[in-house]
């Protein structure tokens, strides 16, 4: 099946802090439009711009409502330069209790470590031992990533079946 990637950044209380070229609601919609036009679609946001736990937990909730079942989590990388440049990182326990809330709340979903895994000592190990069972390798749009090889290493030592 085709695929689409349309991620919504954050919850819909916390969008205008990040967003301003357009509303969450257009997120929301084009999300649906992909699906009735029988496209798969991949979509997650960002975690630590200074959102929330209860936003984390609110775009989760919308990824459900919305049947979201490929949802990358990417950890904010601050680039000099750009207005979250300066956001305090989120330490690699707060993202494994995050990828464990998203495992709840999304159970059937491929929860993907995306952008900002290379700012993890553990490359994202603690991650998947806490509910992360896929993943984004290679360079993201602006920063580097970890290669593939990288990638297949580390989830077949975790015991993952690699596809």
């Amino acid at each position: 099946a085709c695929r689409v990637h349309n991620n919504l950044e954050s919850s819909r209380n916390y969008f205008t802090e990040v967003c301003t070229t357009h509303s969450y609601e257009e997120k929301i919609e084009t999300v649906k439009a992909a699906k009735r036009a029988g496209l798969s679609v991949c979509s997650g946001g960002i975690v630590g711009m200074g959102e929330t736990p209860e936003d984390r937990i609110d775009m989760a909730l919308t990824l459900r409502e919305l049947g979201i079942s490929s949802v990358p989590l990417n950890l904010l990388q601050g680039i000099p330069g750009t207005p979250l440049a300066q956001q305090e990182r989120l330490s690699q326990e707060e993202l494994r209790r995050i990828v464990a809330v998203y495992r709840l709340v999304l159970p059937g979903a491929v929860i993907r470590l995306a952008g900002g895994r290379g700012l993890l000592s553990d490359r994202g190990r603690g991650c998947f031992q806490s509910g992360a069972n896929g993943v984004i390798s290679g360079d993201m749009l602006t920063t580097a990533g970890i290669t593939v090889e990288t990638d297949r290493n580390l989830l077949e030592e975790l015991g993952y079946e690699v596809k």
